[in-house]
């Protein structure tokens, strides 16, 4: 999992997708202001879209901050997920760009960051 995304697309079409693929968005806790954003990374709140527990066809969109708290209670990324299974209790992250931050010899020398963003091209979501 990367630990740093992007979403700079309006409410209006995140709806306007989920209703051509048939599912029905609820907002259980009010329909959220959604704004554009370049950079979404851990521990930052952010649109989810979670499934509707025993409704097909139906997910709710909230806001939630955007980590999954480990043991020690700090955020964890970088989880493998070979051999388990996740049956329950899962989100789609709305995201139209993410970026993975590569180790570099001007990294090591100046401290800067040097991050590839990743697209979903034409797609908006």
């Amino acid at each position: 999992m990367c630990n740093d995304y992007r979403l700079m697309v309006e409410l209006a079409s995140v709806i306007e997708e989920f209703e051509h693929l048939k599912i029905k968005i609820r907002f259980p806790e009010g329909r959220p202001n959604i704004e554009a954003r370049e950079d979404i990374r851990i521990t930052d709140t952010a649109p989810i879209v979670r499934t509707v527990e025993s409704e097909r066809g139906v997910g709710e969109l909230v806001q939630r901050r955007w980590s999954w708290p480990g043991p020690s209670k700090k955020p964890v990324y970088n989880f493998r997920s070979e051999g388990r299974e996740f049956a329950s209790n899962r989100a789609l992250i709305l995201s139209d760009g993410f970026y993975e931050f590569m180790w570099t010899l001007w990294r090591a020398l100046t401290g800067g960051n040097d991050a590839y963003r990743s697209a979903t091209g034409a797609q908006p979501i």
